[in-house]
């Protein structure tokens, strides 16, 4: 089975900076330990990239907190996260992705194309990150369907939302859309 991860926003600004509480700091070392297993093939980070018209786009507009816009240190991998990764796995495993919105038609179509490669061998396509309400389910649920057979799963102790409650919306809510969920 070809396993791997994806480590979903885990950006400076959605931990200690403009959008950032105190549960997404403490999912940091719990995403960091789940990186460190080295049990992935490859390791997807996804980046919520913005660009200085932020607040004039509809995101921005429902939105308006100024975040991630392209190279700033908020819109970096927190360190710890990014030390993991290159600790654990080799350069040609870690794969970036820019995302402009919510979801990811980038990381889409990497799973489907995952999913027909390893048809035979079996695909397993793991979430960590935040936000869970937001960015995790937005992406997660994309994913079931671009690979009906994979198994996707979302490690819900490694994952945090803007509250406890909406956190555990979402993770019902990907349960009830035959998610694996792991606690």
């Amino acid at each position: 089975m070809h396993k791997i991860l994806v480590v979903v926003d885990m950006q400076n600004d959605f931990i200690t900076g403009a959008l950032g509480n105190e549960d997404c700091k403490k999912v940091v070392s719990k995403v960091v330990d789940v990186i460190r297993t080295g049990d992935y093939d490859e390791v997807y980070l996804t980046r919520d990239t913005h660009s200085d018209d932020y607040l004039n786009t509809q995101e921005g507009r429902k939105l308006p907190v100024v975040h991630t816009q392209v190279d700033t240190q908020g819109w970096q991998i927190h360190t710890d996260v990014m030390q993991a990764v290159n600790d654990t796995y080799e350069s040609g495993k870690i794969h970036m992705i820019n995302k402009p919105s919510f979801g990811s038609m980038e990381l889409l179509n990497v799973i489907k194309n995952l999913a027909k490669k390893y048809a035979i061998d079996g695909l397993q396509v793991d979430f960590a990150g935040v936000c869970t309400g937001i960015c995790v389910i937005s992406n997660v649920l994309p994913a079931k369907m671009a690979a009906p057979e994979a198994i996707v799963r979302v490690i819900a102790h490694a994952c945090a939302c803007v509250s406890p409650e909406s956190h555990r919306t979402a993770i019902e809510a990907m349960r009830t859309c035959q998610v694996d969920i792991v606690e």
